[in-house]
């Protein structure tokens, strides 16, 4: 029992990290338009616990998103994120539909805001077959991108984003959210966390970076132990355990110095003790007393 109970705390854990580090994702992806968004994470629906990913609010109406992700944006978007670990399927989708059916009918006035001014974006790393197929018997449906898939004729704008499938050198951030980096995807990552002048994008780049790197440990180590150009403060971020590893180095080479050095001294006892033992010898030839 016990145990079971740790397991769905931990699966609990990893999909907060999952979900908060996908926020920070969308932050940097959006970076441009910093000042005409607002961002509002796990928006709370209703009394009950429904809540939204991300809610992305544009400031002024007539923003225009720099980034192809946000280009069919409009006042109220609605963000919905499914790491690794989650299904991206028919109920999925009637489900954010839903949310934001409850978005607008809650807002407080009648019609206070605009069905055509809500748009819903499903983000998934893998490309949901399934989910296009039976969209497609109904909808049309759009490639505005590599990866971004518009589904035409529903009540709200839709868009279906496969992060597997956009450009790396566009979306790093949410590229970076997988379990299947490889060392050209890892190193872009780390470029462009180090590029960033911003401290307070440098510091949401971070989390990525850290996430990246918790699910990617070999491709980092690989990069690490390939003698590619990193400060130690990016090496210990990126692998925590190599500080306690430089720690046991140094440990293990104290020892070995001091090691070394009480064996400098026991050699020399010795040296001492075969230099009495030769001269006893000695004397004892000369006394013709050896045996």
């Amino acid at each position: 029992m016990c145990g079971c109970r740790k397991d769905i705390g931990l699966e609990i854990e990893n999909r907060t990290r999952w979900h908060s580090t996908f926020c920070t994702s969308m932050e940097l992806e959006l970076m441009e338009n910093e000042s005409g968004l607002n961002y509002e994470k796990e928006y709370s629906l209703s009394k009950e616990p429904l809540r939204i990913d991300l809610l992305i609010i544009k400031k002024n109406p007539y923003e225009k998103i720099k980034n192809e992700l946000g280009a069919f944006f409009q006042g109220y978007n609605i963000i919905e994120f499914k790491s690794p670990d989650d299904k991206l399927n028919i109920d999925t989708f009637y489900k954010v539909i839903a949310y934001a059916c409850l978005y607008k009918s809650e807002t407080g006035t009648v019609d206070g805001i605009l069905d055509t001014d809500i748009t819903i974006t499903l983000i998934r790393e893998q490309k949901p077959m399934k989910l296009l197929q039976q969209l497609s018997e109904k909808y049309d449906i759009v490639t505005t991108g590599r990866g971004i898939y518009y589904i035409e004729g529903l009540l709200f704008q839709l868009q279906i984003v496969v992060t597997q499938e956009l450009d790396s050198s566009e979306h790093i951030w949410l590229k970076s959210m997988t379990r299947s980096m490889d060392i050209c995807q890892a190193e872009k990552l780390l470029d462009s966390y180090e590029s960033l002048q911003d401290d307070k994008y440098h510091a949401k780049a971070k989390a990525v970076v850290s996430l990246a790197s918790d699910v990617n440990t070999f491709v980092f180590k690989q990069i690490i132990l390939g003698g590619g150009k990193m400060n130690e403060e990016l090496k210990e971020m990126l692998l925590p355990e190599l500080g306690e590893l430089k720690q046991l180095l140094a440990a293990n080479q104290i020892e070995l110095a001091e090691n070394r050095v009480e064996l400098a001294k026991n050699r020399a006892m010795i040296a001492e003790k075969d230099a009495v033992i030769a001269e006893l010898r000695r004397k004892l030839n000369e006394a013709g007393a050896m045996p």
